[in-house]
């Protein structure tokens, strides 16, 4: 379980919000503002839906509150824009100003992060959710029915599935099933259990993440999957509503396991966002180890606090996975292109063919606006008999 996520994910509701977009130019009257002011929400729903994961380390912090604080002044031209008489004036005006104290502690959350500074972060969060309270309280003045709420979080299907032709290994069990264990092993918060639940090239647990990963998904159930040949996509949502688009990768017995997951609060089972770089990240990830160009190598991480991140100038290693040098090897040996396997708004996934073993990568959805995707993990799968 990823450092943040216990802690972030109590304060997952505080940052729910719908986005906001649009307006015309009729009068805009006390009786018309609410709906005025929701046809604006409505219209850029989508920029809100398109941010990434949470951020879960200072650096995804910094740059997920950045995006929020982008989105959410567009919400705000949109309000300046509608053409409100002068009794409905003052009351958008008392949602704006709230908004904009909102606005503020976005970036003054995402200053703090930058710095490390954790004390002035806190007291950013404390003041956002005072000015939170003030907005809602006024769009409840006011008779909202999508600024100011929070969105109804669905799951869908993406469509995306390897090539039919692919000649790749299938796994034994089910996504509902690997799930399912999955589940029911973390929320036991034996690490046992837990570990024994894992990809062989996923690492272990030692007891104090064991028993926070089982206080996260306490009261956790599967809302939807989708499969992707060999690897698959559960959406989970915890007991306290957190989603956490995990997923499984066939191990080398054959069975899927838990590979990773991460936080989305707009849900991450759902199509990619639009003009999205996933197909160009993968490419750049795998030109780098074959041009051992570490540089460019690390231009594929999400950040520079990412495991992967190479201090030298060639990649002859990153990381501390025991499949590390044979991935490497792999990669610089070949020359096939990566092929993907699933594509979705929190994850992509490809295949790469090995000697000894197949490859799949995982690439997440970057913290933040856009739809930035960076190589997050490489798993050896069984060959195909």
């Amino acid at each position: 379980m990823k450092k943040f996520a216990v802690l972030l994910a109590l304060l997952a509701s505080v940052f729910a919000v719908a986005a906001c977009g649009s307006n015309n130019n009729p009068t805009v009257t006390p009786d018309t503002l609410a709906s005025a002011m929701d046809e604006v929400c409505t219209d850029t729903n989508a920029d809100f839906e398109a941010m990434g994961t949470r951020g879960l380390t200072m650096d995804g912090i910094a740059a997920e509150f950045e995006g929020y604080a982008e989105v959410r002044q567009a919400v705000v031209d949109g309000f300046n824009e509608l053409n409100t008489d002068d009794q409905a004036e003052p009351q958008l005006q008392k949602y704006i100003d709230a908004s904009e104290q909102v606005i503020a502690q976005d970036k003054a959350i995402a200053k703090a992060a930058a710095e490390g500074d954790q004390k002035a972060m806190n007291e950013a969060f404390a003041a956002q959710t005072k000015a939170f309270n003030e907005r809602d309280k006024v769009a409840k003045e006011i008779g909202t029915e999508v600024c100011g709420q929070t969105p109804e979080i669905k799951v869908e299907k993406t469509g995306t599935a390897p090539p039919s032709d692919l000649n790749v290994v299938e796994p034994k069990n089910t996504v509902e099933d690997a799930a399912d264990n999955y589940i029911e092993a973390t929320a036991s918060g034996n690490c046992g259990l837990i570990n024994a639940n894992r990809h062989t090239d996923a690492g272990d647990l030692d007891e104090a993440s064991c028993k926070a990963a089982g206080q996260a998904l306490k009261g956790a159930r599967v809302i939807g999957t989708e499969s992707y040949g060999p690897v698959a996509q559960a959406e989970i949502l915890s007991g306290n509503g957190t989603h956490y688009p995990t997923y499984f990768v066939t191990d080398l017995d054959g069975n899927l396991r838990y590979g990773g997951d991460a936080i989305h609060d707009s849900g991450g089972l759902r199509p990619a966002p639009e003009g999205n770089d996933a197909e160009a990240t993968v490419e750049a990830t795998v030109n780098a180890i074959r041009d051992n160009d570490a540089a460019a190598f690390n231009e594929t991480l999400a950040f520079e606090d990412s495991p992967f991140w190479i201090k030298g100038d060639t990649v002859e290693k990153f990381g501390e996975g025991a499949y590390n040098e044979e991935f490497i090897k792999d990669v610089k040996d070949g020359d096939a292109d990566p092929i993907q396997l699933g594509l979705n708004s929190t994850w992509a996934f490809y295949f790469l063919e090995g000697s000894k073993y197949d490859w799949v990568l995982s690439f997440t959805h970057n913290p933040g606006i856009g739809g930035h995707y960076a190589f997050t993990g490489y798993y050896p799968i069984p060959k195909p008999n």
